[in-house]
């Protein structure tokens, strides 16, 4: 089951408009696609590019029986599924019914966005993981997109995504079962490199923003990472809201990063990364 790319990042909000603003105004991402039509009729969402051929996926919903709903119930805002495109979705669901790997509601969704299936964290160990493969109405991301895609700092696409787990190893081995994802870094923080220059990196509970997520939600998506080619002139700019990131060096591969205070807009860990020069 080859996974083309990490396509994009769910992120359930309480309020669609001003988790835009935030990701607008603090980050200089701006939102488009805005939809009122899905979830029958109880959802509002849109899509903010984010380079890599990828998208946070940001979810406002208020049905009682989605997904998205129990997650905010449950969790609260934050981040809530990555979804990996493939080109074989009925073989790679059938791949996981054969390891007797239960899927959300047993069956592949026929959605606007494309052919979609979900595997939940009891499965998969850490995340809510949607297998998705587009068909002749999904929505593409545009080629024309530019660098650095914020509007206000040197943002050039997402670095990575981050998560936290119980064991490093156990989760890496179980997403190389389910979904071919092989582990390319050793522990204590491993990381599965994607096709589309992002990956997913791992942390137990040494660190104490992971153990607190550990604590009070168990496994998840921790935060996105993006990186800047100036991380001193974005940190500069963004002034207050800025510090420095308490991610162990080697998960970072020793580069310099500062995470962003999130509000109550948005209730998730960002963070900034520039390559080593």
């Amino acid at each position: 089951m080859p996974i083309l790319r990490l396509q994009h990042i769910g992120m359930a909000v309480s309020d669609l408009r001003q988790a835009c603003d935030w990701f607008e105004s603090t980050l200089g991402l701006k939102a488009r696609d805005f939809r009122n039509d899905q979830g029958r009729g109880m959802q509002l969402d849109a899509r903010i590019l984010v380079g890599n051929e990828c998208w946070l996926h940001l979810v406002q919903n208020w049905n009682p029986e989605s997904r998205v709903y129990q997650f905010l119930h449950n969790h609260g805002p934050g981040l809530e599924h990555i979804a990996l495109q493939t080109d074989s979705i009925e073989a790679d669901v059938q791949h996981l019914r054969d390891l007797g790997v239960p899927i959300f509601d047993d069956r592949i969704f026929h959605a606007a966005d494309g052919f979609e299936a979900f595997v939940y964290p009891d499965q998969t160990l850490c995340m809510t993981v949607e297998l998705i493969q587009p068909h002749t109405s999904s929505w593409t991301y545009p080629a024309e997109t530019s660098q650095p895609v914020s509007e206000q700092l040197r943002i050039q696409k997402l670095d990575h995504v981050g998560l936290a787990v119980k064991d490093t190893a156990a989760a890496c081995e179980r997403l190389q079962s389910l979904f071919g994802l092989k582990a390319t870094a050793a522990a204590p923080n491993p990381c599965i490199t994607l096709p589309n220059d992002c990956w997913l990196a791992f942390a137990d509970g040494s660190s104490s923003s992971v153990d607190s997520l550990l604590s009070k939600y168990g496994p998840g998506l921790h935060h996105i990472a993006f990186e800047t080619a100036n991380l001193e002139d974005d940190t500069r700019r963004l002034g207050a809201t800025a510090q420095a990131a308490d991610a162990p060096a080697d998960h970072l591969g020793g580069r310099p990063a500062a995470s962003v205070r999130p509000d109550d807009a948005i209730d998730t860990r960002v963070e900034l990364v520039q390559r080593k020069s």
